[in-house]
């Protein structure tokens, strides 16, 4: 099993627009499709897509949360919760011929406590040979020091633990121990000189077209894994079905080098559809193919 833990989930509509989008404008009859959001929503959605086996982990409160709940269970995720008073946030993209403007809602409040009963809860289902991903913000009321409790908390009753977190929470999955880290490239070089100390852990850095800067365990030495050119729809979620694809492969018992390739190619099969994190599994089926006989 998966345990995959959105510390600030969403309810995520993505409408599109007939044309470019202009400021002041008014647009009717408008298509839109939601979905469970936030990057740990993302990842499971990701897991489910590729057949393998998660749970979604999250706060939720109010009626936007009764919806993010409803939606995981129509996607058939299982899903450990913990509620808060305030509501689960909403969360908008519009994307017209050009490009996407994403609008982000303000998360609820979460108190360390709350936080706590949680992480009790996945430590008493995790098995050894299960894997967790740590995705995305944190609400108001949660710092780095928790993340720190969750990685020390379940790293010794786990597989591993994949974090693609930004800033000091990101800092302290890395000192912590997880097995990787997955930041963006901007949340990467936005870190500060010397602010990861050497460590036997993989750095896997995305950068959208480009693919994926790895930097295995103990090495200083980058490995690039290139991005096949596809038509991009929606790039939204696409870093999230990376490490969606890349757990699944590990806890598949592939090793780092192809499960990276796996996750880049489902990556790249989800930008090539609208929605948030939905991999076309056609397209995946024929990149995967070009990638494995590119490297035999």
């Amino acid at each position: 099993m998966i345990y995959a833990v959105t510390f600030n989930p969403s309810w995520d509509v993505v409408m599109t627009l007939p044309t470019t989008l202009y400021s002041g404008h008014t647009y009717n009859q408008v298509s839109w499709t939601g979905y469970a959001g936030g990057k740990g929503n993302n990842v499971a959605r990701a897991i489910q897509q590729l057949g393998g086996d998660v749970t979604a982990v999250g706060f939720y409160g109010g009626a936007v949360g009764d919806w993010i709940l409803q939606a995981l269970t129509a996607q058939q995720i299982p899903y450990l919760v913990a509620t808060t008073t305030e509501s689960s946030r909403l969360c908008l993209s519009l994307l017209d011929s050009q490009h996407v403007t994403e609008i982000r809602g303000h998360g609820p409040w979460v108190s360390p406590e709350t936080s706590h009963s949680l992480l009790c809860q996945v430590r008493d289902h995790l098995q050894p040979h299960d894997w967790v991903t740590i995705s995305g913000s944190l609400p108001p009321g949660l710092s780095a020091d928790d993340i720190t409790l969750w990685v020390n908390t379940l790293r010794p009753h786990c597989q591993g633990i994949i974090a693609d977190l930004a800033g000091d929470p990101l800092i302290a999955a890395w000192e912590a121990g997880v097995s990787a880290i997955c930041p963006n490239r901007q949340e990467y070089d936005q870190l500060p000189m010397g602010a990861l100390s050497p460590r036997p852990q993989h750095r896997v850095i995305t950068q959208g077209a480009d693919g994926v800067l790895w930097y295995p365990a103990e090495s200083d030495t980058p490995q690039t894994i290139r991005a096949p050119a596809v038509p991009v729809q929606n790039p939204v979620g696409a870093g999230d079905v990376l490490v969606g694809a890349l757990v699944h492969a590990l806890s598949q018992q592939q090793s780092w080098a192809d499960a990276l390739g796996y996750a880049v190619m489902a990556a790249s099969a989800s930008v090539v559809t609208a929605g948030i994190a939905d991999i076309d599994r056609d397209v995946l089926v024929h990149l995967e193919s070009q990638w494995r006989q590119s490297h035999t």
